[in-house]
């Protein structure tokens, strides 16, 4: 693991002998002074828009800015320790940022959304302390400038739509102007190369729907001094709903939406290298949800973040563009993942996942005549591949894929019920959002084979003669190289291993065959939940107690007059101590009746915030830490 940051911001100085430097290297950010190293600018905003931001929006705009300069700047660990789950690559990062409304960015509310909601996305840790700012900038635009916008034919929008140049950005702002809605676009540009083929993509889409389209670019990067830039970004959407939360509540839209299709969104892990932060979850659902309760927070009012191609394919979302005559504009749109090495007549490498996927789906919808190969750096089937990472996504991409088209509905959801059970949390209906889930990747699992299938016939001829490269994904899939070293059933499996070998680890517990045995009884309720939860994450003494105590658990001896807390009652004498031993021992002995998935449905369900802790948790306890 790297070393400790702590980010210095807006010219905050702090002594050397402060605990918070304590074991970290000290970087310094800032957007304020004359040597400012992150830049935030807005284009042509203010030919528009005539009143200054709130200090709290600018707060907003400046933290999300400093938040992804420093993920772009600090590299993560190379390597990959698949022990119990360890991440070498993870990363711990302070903050000391000035703010003008210290008092509001300080309250534990706002600082645990935060916190949360970084910690999700970027598997990485995060602190901040916020004290008053000192020195304000001294331009008179402050960013965006707004007025009295009523009469404006973009005010009140129902979203602002957030605008990346990539397919599905695309399909979503194409199908929304075709609906009749006027469209404010916001796009976040770090490179100058993006900037000139969203550009493009705007003018083309204005030809398209005159009057019924703005477009508010925003350029937010560091300073080359900073260092070379971190390639997964995992903040980027915290940084997205930021710009976007600023538009909305300027515009009064109704919220801020994002358009990325289900596949991507979701992220069924393709492998074991791909979990935990290694998968995005820029726009994951839980994501969403931490994000819309920030902003909201922020604007002091109900502002949505939301996808509504949360249940669509890449495949579904090419479709759309089809069905609403825009197929036109896909040569103009850049799905790569490498977005600060592009080449400026090539947008697309042809390794990485995005561009695989891009291909599978633009060859399946029938669209191929509108991406030229020669966008292409590789040929996404035939082109060659280094080893390590560009053969190992070929492989994994193909094996996930089939492997969701060959299974069964009912299998899928029984290997991926931690995932399914995380995405649908906030779903009215969750059991049919989940059969939803399922099917969407049924249907990409059926993509993914018919396209192979299709494009081995069109390359007979090469791959006959041997002219295709071995390392090409074609070539991989032909030497079965996707059928080899099967991972786990990841990640979901590893975690009932795990489990496993924690149970196994209690005193007088029987071997757990009988959690294989179909049982009929009724899920935990959230009393035993909360028990197994506290087990399960190793709780001893006074912190198994205080975990009890702070979910409301109450002991069930309160009511006769002895202690009302299970932390009080730990602490009056050995007779209740052993009260509570008792209790915990057989609840270990009840959670066997209950099958791996039961329990990670109950704790999702009764100890949503606790659910994502489980697996690190359970890693550390199986490793025997």
């Amino acid at each position: 693991m790297i070393a400790p940051r702590l980010f210095l911001c807006s010219g905050v100085k702090i002594g050397s002998s402060d605990s918070l430097t304590a074991g970290r290297k000290l970087i310094d950010l800032d957007s304020i002074g004359k040597r400012a190293n992150v830049h935030i600018c807005f284009e042509n905003v203010a030919k528009v828009f005539h009143e200054h931001l709130s200090p709290r929006l600018i707060d907003f705009l400046e933290i999300a800015s400093y938040v992804f300069s420093a993920d772009c700047a600090t590299n993560r660990g190379k390597a990959w320790t698949d022990d119990d789950g360890t991440e070498p690559w993870g990363r711990d990062l302070a903050f000391v940022i000035p703010v003008r409304e210290p008092d509001f960015w300080n309250s534990s509310e706002v600082g645990d959304l935060i916190t949360d909601v970084l910690t999700f996305l970027s598997n990485d840790k995060y602190s901040f302390t916020f004290v008053p700012l000192e020195h304000d900038r001294t331009d008179q635009q402050q960013y965006l400038e707004y007025g009295e916008l009523e009469d404006w034919p973009f005010y009140a929008a129902k979203r602002v739509i957030m605008f990346s140049g990539g397919l599905d950005s695309l399909a979503g702002a194409v199908e929304t102007a075709r609906a009749g809605e006027r469209l404010v676009l916001v796009s976040h540009r770090s490179v100058a190369m993006l900037d000139s083929r969203q550009r493009q993509l705007f003018n083309e889409l204005k030809k398209e729907f005159q009057n019924q389209l703005i477009h508010i670019p925003v350029w937010i990067n560091k300073s080359d001094e900073l260092g070379r830039r971190e390639p997964t970004q995992r903040t980027r959407s915290f940084l997205y709903a930021a710009l976007g939360a600023v538009v909305a509540q300027s515009v009064q839209a109704g919220g801020v939406r994002f358009f990325e299709n289900g596949i991507v969104s979701l992220n069924l892990p393709v492998a074991e290298e791909a979990i935990r932060a290694r998968a995005s979850r820029t726009t994951h659902p839980v994501a969403l949800q931490l994000l819309k309760s920030l902003c909201s927070a922020v604007a002091e009012r109900d502002l949505a973040v939301d996808n509504p191609y949360i249940f669509k394919t890449k495949t579904d979302v090419a479709t759309i563009l089809s069905a609403n005559k825009a197929e036109r504009l896909i040569p103009y749109t850049c799905s790569c993942a490498h977005l600060m090495f592009k080449s400026k007549t090539q947008w697309h490498c042809g390794t990485c996942s995005q561009c695989i996927d891009r291909r599978f789906a633009i060859i399946a919808a029938g669209l191929v005549s509108y991406d030229s190969d020669a966008d292409y750096v590789s040929d996404v089937f035939l082109g060659p591949r280094r080893d390590g990472t560009e053969k190992n996504m070929a492989i994994d991409y193909t094996r996930h894929g089939i492997e969701l088209g060959r299974r069964s509905g009912s299998e899928l959801a029984a290997r991926f019920n931690a995932e399914l059970s995380r995405a649908v949390r906030y779903e009215a209906k969750r059991s049919e959002a989940a059969e939803r889930i399922i099917a969407m990747h049924k249907r990409h699992g059926e993509v993914v084979t018919r396209v192979l299938k299709k494009q081995v016939v069109e390359e007979a001829e090469k791959l006959v003669e041997g002219t295709v490269d071995n390392s090409s994904l074609l070539s991989l899939v032909l030497g079965k190289k996707h059928l080899k070293q099967q991972p786990e059933e990841a990640p979901l499996a590893k975690v009932e291993k795990l489990l496993e070998a924690v149970l196994g680890r209690f005193d007088s517990i029987p071997a757990l065959e009988s959690l294989k045995k179909p049982r009929k009884r009724r899920n935990p309720i959230k009393r035993d939940t909360v028990i197994f939860a506290a087990i399960v994450a190793g709780l001893k003494g006074t912190g198994y107690c205080s975990f009890l105590d702070k979910y409301g658990i109450r002991p069930k001896w309160s009511d006769s007059g002895l202690a009302t807390t299970y932390l009080k009652s730990y602490q009056i004498d050995a007779s209740l101590r052993k009260k509570i031993q008792d209790e915990k021992t057989r609840a270990k002995l009840r959670m066997q009746g209950y099958s791996r998935p039961e329990l990670a449905t109950a704790i999702n369900a009764h100890l949503p915030k606790e659910f994502d802790k489980i697996s690190p948790l359970l890693a550390q306890l199986a490793s025997g830490e």
